[in-house]
Parts: C-alpha cells; sequence; structure tokens
C-alpha cells in the first residue's frame, strides 16, 4: 500500500513505522466526516484504530487520493473518544 505523509502526521512523534504498522494490522477502519470548517468537498478521514508492534494503543487517520494511495495526516497514542470503535476493531485484528 502506498502511503505518502503529512508534516502533520508526525506532530506527535510517533514514528512512521508505527503507523504503517497499525494501517497494516488493524483489521478494521472507521470512516470519519470531515470536521467542521474543512474545505468545501474534503474527503471524509479514515480511521485506523489498534496496537503497534509493542502492544501501544494508537489511533492513525489518513485521507484516500484519487490514485488510491494513502495520505496519513494524524497519529497519536489512543484518546478517550475513541476506545469504543477501538474495542470494536479489536475483533478484527491480525
Amino acid at each position: 500500500m502506498d502511503l505518502i505523509w503529512a508534516r502533520s502526521a508526525t506532530k506527535h512523534r510517533i514514528a512512521r513505522a508505527r503507523s504503517r504498522y497499525i494501517i497494516e494490522h488493524c483489521g478494521l477502519r472507521f470512516e470519519q466526516v470531515p470536521p467542521a470548517g474543512a474545505p468545501a468537498g474534503a474527503e471524509p478521514r479514515l480511521v485506523f484504530l489498534g496496537d503497534d508492534a509493542d502492544g501501544v494503543a494508537l489511533e492513525v487517520m489518513a485521507v484516500e487520493l484519487e490514485d488510491g494511495s494513502l495520505l496519513v495526516i494524524h497519529s497519536m497514542r489512543l484518546r478517550e473518544r475513541y476506545r469504543e470503535q477501538y474495542e470494536e476493531a479489536g475483533r478484527w485484528r491480525r
């Protein structure tokens, strides 16, 4: 899978390899509408929730581009607001 990295993807000091691991192993992704104030026609965010190779729960967000690649825009330790979806996704992780 082709991944492109926005500067914001490492803002919270999560290495690209850790984000890639989540995307490749989460098993289930969620769509989230663009936030208020996003440009008109903004694509939905793809939310990937899972544990990195060291077992740390992370949230990673990306936008699918026209060519099918993903632009990774966000990665950080899992926040409580995604806990329920994280638990649901746990059934699908590899």
